[in-house]
């Protein structure tokens, strides 16, 4: 290795580099100057004894680096010293053209006020001509992602890597004396990535502007700017060009923004109707003729103050004051603003908070239905429900018998928990709605985007081999899940939706592998898995013969597999062998092993809805009857049984469809008339709190089907307890484990929730979920990141971690068994002032309703 320097480690255009390098009397030297895609030039040097010194005039081609490439021969007589006959060495260049930075030059005031007009003055330090762009942004949203102002220089001269690959001359120099020697060698520098994009933090509103892009030719630009209402610091910053002459630069500016008097006003992110919290004011005073100052608020309706309207603050001095004012909001719901003015003689101030007042508990639907005869007229009275605000009724009217379809789509919709096929049930029956509904323009785009949010989020579930995993972020493919969740996708395709870039491809390699390596087994579900499986490569055109024929002379095939495998059949048009399947199939379904399928005795009778839709059986229409029956009754279902139930009556009643609809309805003297073709027709009445009422007259000669969904929510505290299945107690405690009350906590107390669910029957429950909501008052101190409590907390499968709740699932083994009970510990906060409603505990089943917990909740309060 020859190892040899540079008088200097960076040069600018115009300079002379001077290379040294030790070398023998009568030796040769290859200079090669090269880049990252040429060899620049190159040059033999006869050599000196002791060192030699070549010299390299610097030019603009040699940006922003280049490397010195050397190769030194000996002649083989010469015995002068004990080095190598050939050696060689790389070193790198740096070179900057003054020509292409650009220093751009912010002139603005050190300290700003907002929501006042200021001035920013443009120039360039060499008087050069660029364009550019200007940002001012807050400078903690700057903090939270470490971000530093963009240097288009750095990035466009970065050092660059060695591109021209060096073949060695060892064996000209050895081949004297030895055969070949095949040898290459690739040197290499020092290239750089570029960092991964940091996420923003969105919770408040950003102070963010951003203006140009602005093209200074001389001189100097002016730009007028006003900042929203805002205390703290900002920062300009410019990022600047000139493409002809490849020039780039940056420049960046702090400033604080603050005024005389300054007001700043702290709430939860949420509340529910019925809390009272407290409500801190700091007030600052930055100049000394600040004296005396009032405080007083503004508030949306549905807020009031309880107590003093008014607060009167009095400044000796620069600084800040308190003021407190207590609130309620039993009468508000929805996104209110509370704004806060401060005054002291001519100088005011202004804070907005925005606030969300929710009512945490699920909303409730009461379900009115009427048959109306041909030409005959009937009138429906019904009262709303529940907390005011929340109130809502939509009437359907359909040609053939209710499913309460909207009912159990809101079920969906408003489902919690996220998992796959949670995701998949939440959207899949939307699919046909607009097939199957008359809808306004309004509810067809609200279906359309939550049916692209449904795709864009199943692309998260995919696994590297094609698979779903159950929860984002397992490493394990669900099968029952990567079915399930594909056969929306290519279903949603088929409508005419984008699927994300190779999910199609890599989920059909994976089902494809998976059908291969199937085996039999006898726990109930594999050949329903398998079927299925075989299904859905079918529907995606890349169906699987032989795997399919080997189903079906599975000797012990089930009766649920036999109606899912005839459907796969019929799909590649062998309709034949999917009539004898269903031939020998029952329509009489049974209680089985369903925790794999997250499937029910209803889900299978959907499926095998399904199959006679393709088949034409004739009988469909009254096997669709009883799925009908258990849509529209109060019975629970899951997820999975209310998401296929819907998609089969769907695509029933899109395929068969109704007779046309002719309605006139009279709802608070507004009078309008429903034509329509489709088979079911929705439209959402305008309801005042209180007696409502909707008359409504069939003018065709069929047979209608009126359904009034009213919906609201229930009061807090209203809740039932409920036990079945699970026993689980909440306890809570100081971090030392020292038992707390809660009900009256002091403010910025750390403490920590700890429950503990056990099973109670004799068998295993799998995708179990405990939700644990708290207090507006409280905050969730994230223990993911810390080691706090790992030593009791036992394993969730999943965590999801929110505002204001924590959501774990996992699986218990039975009773009296190791597994049979699991800890898990939530830290908190508390945090504001105030009184707030703590939520019940609930732990479900997801997939079985004989394992539910659900507690009351219980008023708590945070106190100085």
């Amino acid at each position: 290795m020859l190892i040899f320097n540079s008088d200097k480690k960076s040069y600018q255009v115009g300079e002379t580099a001077k290379i040294t390098f030790p070398s023998a009397h009568v030796a040769k030297a290859l200079i090669s100057l090269e880049n990252v895609s040429e060899v620049i030039q190159h040059q033999w040097v006869n050599t000196q004894k002791g060192k030699t010194i070549v010299e390299i005039p610097i030019t603009k081609k040699m940006t922003p680096n280049f490397f010195v490439n050397i190769s030194l021969l000996q002649p083989h007589s010469k015995v002068e010293n004990d080095l190598p006959i050939r050696l060689y060495g790389t070193i790198p260049i740096k070179v900057e053209d003054p020509n292409t930075r650009l220093e751009p030059v912010i002139l603005m005031p050190k300290s700003v006020e907002p929501e006042k007009e200021f001035e920013i003055i443009v120039s360039e330090k060499q008087n050069k001509s660029m364009t550019y762009t200007l940002a001012i942004v807050e400078e903690g949203l700057l903090d939270l992602t470490r971000f530093k102002t963009p240097n288009p220089y750095n990035t466009f001269y970065a050092r660059e890597a060695l591109g021209v690959r060096t073949w060695d001359i060892y064996d000209d120099v050895i081949g004297a004396y030895s055969g070949s020697i095949d040898q290459v060698f690739a040197i290499g520098g020092d290239g750089t990535s570029s960092a991964a994009k940091n996420r923003k933090a969105n919770r408040f509103k950003p102070v963010v502007k951003y203006l140009g892009p602005f093209t200074l030719n001389s001189g100097q630009r002016k730009h007028k700017v006003t900042l929203p209402n805002y205390i703290g610091a900002v920062r300009t910053m410019i990022v600047a060009g000139n493409g002809t002459k490849e020039a780039y630069g940056n420049a960046e500016k702090s400033v604080t923004v603050k005024k005389p008097l300054m007001v700043l006003a702290t709430l939860p992110r949420k509340l529910s109707p019925g809390e009272q919290v407290t409500l801190p004011v700091t007030v600052f005073a930055t100049d000394n003729q600040i004296k005396n100052v009032s405080v007083q608020l503004q508030l949306s309706d549905g807020i009031e103050i309880l107590g003093k309207k008014e607060a009167l603050l009095a400044f000796n001095k620069t600084g800040e004051q308190m003021a407190y004012f207590k609130l309620d909001v039993s009468k508000a719901s929805g996104i209110k603003n509370i704004n806060v003015i401060a005054k002291s003689g001519l100088k005011t101030a202004k804070y907005n908070v925005e606030i969300d007042v929710e009512n945490p508990n699920p909303i409730t639907s009461k379900l009115i239905n009427k048959t109306i005869g041909s030409n005959e007229e009937i009138t429906i009275d019904f009262n709303t429900f529940g907390v005011s605000g929340t109130n809502s009724a939509i009437v359907q009217i359909a040609s053939v018998p209710p499913v309460n379809f909207d009912g159990r789509l809101e079920y969906l919709i408003q489902y919690p928990h996220g998992c796959v096929e949670q995701t998949t049930s939440s959207v899949f029956p939307q699919l046909y709605m607009n097939d199957l509904f008359d809808l306004s323009s309004k509810k067809k785009a609200q279906i359309e985007r939550n049916i692209k949010k449904g795709v864009e989020r199943l692309g998260h579930f995919q696994r590297p081999n094609g698979g779903m995993s159950y929860w984002i972020g397992e490493t394990d493919s669900n099968d029952w899940g990567s079915s399930y969740a594909g056969h929306f996708m290519i279903e949603a395709e088929k409508k005419g939706y984008v699927l994300p870039f190779s999910f199609k491809s890599n989920w059909v390699r994976y089902q494809k592998e998976a059908a291969r390596n199937w085996k039999p087994s006898y726990d109930g579900y594999s050949d329903l898995n398998q079927a299925y499986r075989l299904y859905t490569l079918a529907l995606s055109g890349n169906p699987d013969l032989g795997a399919m024929n080997r189903l079906r002379e599975y000797d012990r095939i089930s009766n649920d597999a036999k109606w899912r495998l005839a459907a796969a059949y019929a799909l590649v048009g062998q309709k034949q062998a999917s009539r004898q399947l269903a031939n020998t199939a029952s329509i009489e379904f049974h209680n089985g092993s369903y925790s794999y399928s997250y499937g029910s005795v209803t889900r299978n009778k959907a499926m095998a809805l399904e199959t006679m839709l393709l088949l034409e059986d004739e009988r469909t229409f009254d096997f669709a009857k009883s799925i009908a029956k258990n849509l529209s009754s109060n019975q629970w279902m899951s997820t999975q049984t209310t998401a296929y139930s819907l998609l089969s009556m769907g695509k029933m009643l899109v395929k068969n469809g109704g007779k046309s609809i002719q309605i006139e309805y009279n709802f608070k003297g507004k009078r309008d008339k429903i034509t329509s073709s489709k088979t079911i027709v929705e439209r959402t009445l305008q309801v005042t709190e209180g007696k409502n009422q909707i008359q409504l007259k069939n003018i065709e000669k069929n047979t209608v089907y009126v359904s009034v969904v009213n919906k609201g929510k229930l009061p807090l505290g209203n809740e039932l307890p409920i036990n079945r299945g699970f026993r689980a107690e909440v306890t809570y405690a100081l971090p030392n484990g020292i038992p707390l009350d809660i009900t009256k906590l002091e403010q910025g107390q750390d403490f920590m929730a700890t429950v503990i669910v056990k099973n109670l029957k004799d068998e295993s429950v799998k995708d179990i979920a405990l939700t644990q909501i708290f207090p507006s008052g409280w905050e969730i101190v994230n223990t993911r990141f810390t080691d706090f409590g790992n030593t009791v907390t036992s394993k969730a499968r999943y965590t999801d971690i929110r505002d204001d709740r924590v959501n774990f699932y996992f699986d218990l083994g039975r009773k009296g068994t190791g597994n049979g009970q699991k800890t898990f510990q939530v830290l908190l906060n508390a945090s504001y002032l105030g009184k707030y409603y703590l939520p019940g505990l609930q732990v479900e089943a997801m997939y079985d309703n004989d394992y539910l917990v659900r507690t009351k909740g219980s008023w708590i309060e945070v106190k100085k």
